[in-house]
């Protein structure tokens, strides 16, 4: 049996549930504007106090919205930010950011973490980091 996609697990939503706060366009095989990522304004759901954010993808093989649910309308709107990002991971396709392959969404980690495996991480980050601004700019890794 094949394992569930990302997009699969996320709330689908074809309603557009605001104004668009935030936008970015990404290269597809090297043209540029091919993929559309659109962020709209958290709203509140009146019965539950519970924010919800849409969020857009278009120029892939279909076009597809999904709604993310938070407790405040900050988290529903890192949540859809998050998501993103995810969902074009996952997609495998050729796409770029400005001819890069980091997406620039960021990287977070599950809330279920141990404190200690929180902090492993967190340093094992940090070394990392410190390691690679030592090295002369054209050594370093690309990503």
């Amino acid at each position: 049996m094949a394992s569930e996609s990302f997009a699969q697990r996320l709330e689908p939503s074809n309603k557009a549930s605001g104004p668009i706060i935030a936008e970015r366009v990404f290269e597809l095989n090297g043209r540029p504007r091919s993929v559309r990522v659109r962020i709209r304004k958290p709203r509140r759901d009146p019965k539950t106090g519970n924010h919800w954010c849409t969020f857009q993808v278009s120029g892939l093989a279909k076009a597809m919205g999904f709604k993310v649910w938070g407790i405040d309308s900050l988290q529903a709107l890192q949540l859809a930010v998050r998501a993103a990002g995810e969902l074009l991971r996952e997609e495998g396709h050729d796409i770029t950011w400005c001819g890069d392959q980091d997406l620039g969404f960021p990287k977070t980690y599950p809330s279920f973490l141990s404190e200690s495996a929180y902090s492993r991480i967190e340093r094992m980050i940090d070394r990392e980091i410190a390691r690679e601004e030592r090295l002369p700019r054209k050594k370093r890794k690309a990503p």
